[in-house]
């Protein structure tokens, strides 16, 4: 296995041995488990939940949590940034996961002042997502579950490097949102998914996860591929660029929607979105050498 892979086998080496114990300990649902009432205040540790079977654990979520479905029927408990504090105290919370990057530091610390077991979680870089996994499972009585998804999840991903080593680079664009237009830095694993698609992010030098940019920087940095998501609802989601036809994501017409639902939460589910993402900057590379070649 090559160096450049060597953060990831990290994380599974660990996950490999947990996995192995676990199994060699037939793990038995206690009472203590079974009655581990848990608040999420994120839409993705609420999914984090449901994917290792701990849904009829959950008593309370954050706004904006729509998967499974069945999460749809839970209780709402504000968002990030406003709690309904009355409606916690009648859930009776165990342990009230928050997500470190998306929970406002005031909000863990009236939760805590308020003697509430605050969890933070980890879940912003493409190796978060395995250990987030075990620290949840490992909080609800859930480790041997925890351990085979994130190994099953870090197996895939590692594939999907290696599949992509040794493409050709390709500069591309991500957009969030077009008014004010935000894309991602270098440090949202949106980013680093292109990168294991072997694409290049012309924003990847900015430290912010979401960082709000120009037009012209933009043009600037003349994108081969601009890539969207289905979030962003307005009807034509490139009106913007395609008024400037000499940026070259326009003139090879590599404008893409990525229609991969679990791109928008740190979520096992990003190996799909992942997929999908290599499958368009495939594409684009062999519309790149066919303008070359009539050139």
């Amino acid at each position: 296995m090559k160096i450049k892979y060597f953060y990831l086998l990290i994380p599974l080496i660990f996950l490999t041995i947990s996995c192995d114990v676990n199994q060699k300990i037939k793990e038995q649902p206690t009472a203590e488990s079974n009655s581990t009432r848990v608040i999420t205040l994120s839409p993705h540790l609420g999914e984090i939940m449901y994917e290792l079977e701990a849904g009829d654990m959950l008593v309370g979520v954050s706004a904006y949590s729509k998967h499974p479905e069945a999460i749809l029927k839970k209780p709402l408990i504000g968002d990030a940034f406003m709690l309904d504090l009355e409606q916690i105290s009648l859930l009776r919370p165990d342990i009230i996961l928050a997500w470190e990057d998306g929970t406002p530091s005031r909000i863990i610390d009236e939760l805590r002042d308020l003697n509430y077991r605050v969890e933070v979680i980890r879940s912003s870089r493409l190796q978060d997502i395995p250990l987030a996994l075990e620290r949840v499972g490992s909080l609800i009585g859930k480790q041997a579950q925890a351990s085979v998804i994130a190994n099953n999840y870090l197996k895939k991903l590692i594939e999907l490097q290696e599949a992509n080593e040794d493409k050709d680079s390709i500069r591309v664009f991500f957009q969030i949102d077009e008014r004010p237009l935000f894309t991602v830095g270098g440090s949202h694993y949106i980013s680093e998914l292109i990168h294991t698609c072997g694409g290049t992010n012309i924003f990847n030098d900015l430290s912010q996860l979401a960082p709000s940019v120009s037009v012209e920087s933009v043009i600037i940095g003349d994108p081969e591929v601009i890539l969207t998501s289905t979030s962003l609802k307005d009807k034509n989601k490139f009106e913007t660029w395609l008024r400037w036809p000499n940026i070259s994501a326009n003139k090879l017409q590599n404008l893409y929607v990525i229609e991969a639902d679990g791109l928008e939460r740190p979520t096992t589910n990003l190996i799909e979105a992942a997929l999908e993402i290599c499958q368009h900057l495939e594409e684009s590379r062999r519309k790149r050498i066919r303008s070359h070649a009539l050139d």
